[in-house]
């Protein structure tokens, strides 16, 4: 049998989804059977000692790894990702790579052709959705591509709160991660309509200078909170996906992002238990409407009728298939169908032949 292996790393801190996504994916190929080359997993938060660590790590993991093995490497590596498909072609290897995020398209790099020359050294990437797809090719990308369709959410509880009971006539909306820039969107919500819901943030980033309204406003800042614990923190009705300074639309580089990307949030959302509201124009937009697990909307500003429409069984429906999807993302399901589609195409195109 052809050896399936890894290299893991150092990740600094646990406050940040990023992290928090590549130990998961980690934890779900050790449980799939993928082996460990490298160092064992660490946690330092020292940059210069957390480089080292993983220098070292993946300098041991490359000296290990055999001939024509399967190697599963995660994208981006800062300093290192080239290093290990550099020494997985020495080794005649085939390389599956999961994309956690694509810098071309964060607008980290004026063009993208730099990037797709490096990511098309991988025989197989394990992308987001079928947008992204479409991007991909139209980069006149080779490496075959696989759907993940949602980042699994591994999760064991570390902390108990007591939950809110349900209010129908006071829905709490959450909003989870970095708020972002002192002109945030969500400073601009208390100018809506009042309605049946208030905001709740948990995340980085918040200025309470910003908020509009104090006496009135319907923002409450719950705190920040480590990736691995914000999930049993969060106490809400529904989850919202949303980026930029506009109520209109998901505006700048965030939003143009959102219509690639697979947002962790919506995985963390759908672990709390909440239904998620997304931008319609978002590539998980079809996600959410094809699995019956929340609604879209183009604007802010719909929110208010949204929330004031909304009926009691079109909820319980929300809720019902978000605690499915749930299932599914907290058992590492979605990455390990998509490692297995990687791995069947291989074989049905006898992988163990060299590299051209």
């Amino acid at each position: 049998m052809t050896d399936k292996v890894f290299i893991s790393r150092n990740y600094r801190g646990m406050f940040g989804a990023a992290g928090k996504a590549k130990i998961d994916c980690e934890t779900i190929l050790t449980n799939q059977g993928w082996r460990n080359l490298g160092f064992k997993q660490t946690w330092v938060t020292n940059s210069l000692l957390g480089t080292l660590i993983s220098a070292l790590g993946v300098t041991w993991g490359l000296i290990r790894l055999k001939r024509h093995s399967y190697v599963c490497l995660q994208y981006p590596f800062n300093k290192f990702f080239r290093y290990c498909v550099w020494g997985a072609e020495i080794k005649k290897c085939k390389i599956v790579t999961i994309v956690h995020d694509v810098r071309s398209l964060k607008g980290k790099y004026e063009f993208s052709q730099k990037e797709m020359d490096l990511l098309n050294r991988c025989d197989q990437l394990i992308i987001h959705n079928p947008a992204m797809r479409r991007w991909f090719e139209e980069q006149s990308i080779q490496s075959q591509l696989f759907e993940i369709g949602a980042f699994d959410y591994l999760h064991t509880a570390k902390v108990t709160i007591e939950k809110k009971p349900f209010n129908f006539e006071k829905l709490r909306i959450v909003f989870a991660g970095n708020i972002g820039s002192k002109q945030s969107f969500v400073y601009e919500l208390d100018t809506l309509e009042s309605a049946n819901y208030c905001i709740d943030l948990y995340g980085t980033n918040f200025y309470p200078n910003s908020v509009k309204d104090n006496k009135n406003s319907i923002l409450n800042y719950k705190g920040v909170f480590p990736a691995d614990e914000v999930i049993d923190r969060i106490d809400g009705d529904f989850g919202l996906v949303w980026y930029g300074e506009s109520l209109d639309s998901c505006d700048g580089l965030p939003g143009k992002y959102l219509k690639y990307n697979n947002p962790h949030k919506l995985s963390l959302y759908v672990l709390c238990g909440m239904p998620i509201i997304i931008w319609d124009k978002a590539a998980m937009a079809d996600f959410v409407v094809s699995n019956g697990i929340g609604f879209t909307i183009s604007s802010l500003n719909e929110l208010p009728a949204k929330m004031k429409s909304l009926q009691p069984e079109d909820y319980a429906r929300f809720k019902t298939n978000a605690a499915k999807i749930k299932q599914n993302l907290e058992a590492g399901e979605f990455l390990r169908q998509s490692l297995e589609k990687a791995e069947q195409a291989l074989a049905d195109k006898n992988w163990t032949t060299e590299k051209k």
